[in-house]
């Protein structure tokens, strides 16, 4: 029991001694002190899906049950963020957001979706429309600004 209340006190004591070493920072020290807002991303993304489907529960006109379209073997070419930063400032008025995207090319590659199909579920679509081809799909470097009005 000695030990237990032994550890409660030494365990009490510790929040009390980190503190022992900090000190008040004046205002006129806090005059002399800049820092720099914002933050830094960087990371390169591939995104992948199998199928993509949008139905319409109810139809149309005189085809009044529902409809699906599905977009199937769906390959699209990976995100890549380099060096992207996100800023917050303002003016008298206004606040503004702004996101740069870096200066690397951030979407670049082919995008295929290998089958168009429609059908009258999602997964029982059987009639091909086709297939979607983008080749040579390149995003690259610029900058977004987001603001209230």
């Amino acid at each position: 029991m000695k030990k237990l209340l032994v550890l409660a006190a030494i365990m009490m004591l510790l929040p009390v001694s980190a503190m022992a070493g900090m000190t008040a920072v004046s205002d006129v020290d806090l005059e002399g002190v800049t820092g720099q807002t914002g933050i830094t991303i960087t990371m390169n993304v591939t995104v992948a899906a199998d199928s993509i489907a949008w139905g319409d529960s109810d139809g149309f006109g005189t085809y009044t049950t529902q409809g699906w379209l599905i977009l199937s073997t769906v390959s699209m070419p990976a995100v890549n963020l380099q060096n992207v930063t996100i800023d917050c400032g303002s003016d008298a008025t206004t606040a503004i957001l702004q996101i740069n995207l870096g200066n690397s090319n951030l979407i670049q590659g082919n995008l295929t979706i290998g089958n168009v199909l429609i059908g009258t579920t999602s997964s029982a679509a059987t009639q091909s429309i086709g297939e979607i081809r983008m080749t040579s799909l390149g995003v690259k470097t610029g900058s977004i600004q987001i603001s209230g009005h």
